[in-house]
């Protein structure tokens, strides 16, 4: 699991930096921008909820996903 979050870390790092230096790369996340700031909440809550009724494998494929939109909310 750490390998994985390094690499995680790493790829949002990256992320970040391109959207700070060439914003224009990540324009066609615009039209989304509201949803997925508006929809944190609900979004959390249902990952939290599908991760304590699921078992080992799909739990990692849970957070897999969640860690996707974290990185999506991050982005715009």
């Amino acid at each position: 699991m750490g390998r994985t979050a390094g690499i995680i870390l790493i790829f949002l790092g990256l992320l970040l930096l391109i959207r700070e230096f060439e914003p224009s790369l990540l324009v066609w996340l615009e039209p989304y921008r509201g949803i997925i700031k508006n929809s944190l909440a609900g979004i959390t809550l249902l990952v939290a909820g599908a991760y304590l009724l699921t078992r080992r494998t799909l739990r990692k494929v849970i957070v897999f996903l969640y860690l996707l939109y974290l990185i999506l909310y991050l982005l715009v």
